[in-house]
């Protein structure tokens, strides 16, 4: 009993690890995403799209 608390704590290693990488996985997605429309943007605000 008294190692439950340590049992616990590697358990929830791989669920933290995979959270995270998760995380950062939609982050670098989105960050794609902003990153192609700034660009169709700048594209817009020359007026090189849509003529």
């Amino acid at each position: 009993m008294e190692y439950l608390s340590e049992i616990i704590w590697y358990i929830t290693w791989p669920i933290l690890i995979y959270v995270g990488l998760k995380f950062v996985q939609l982050n670098i997605e989105h960050f794609k995403q902003m990153e192609r429309l700034e660009e169709l943007e700048a594209l817009y605000a020359a007026d090189q799209l849509g003529k």
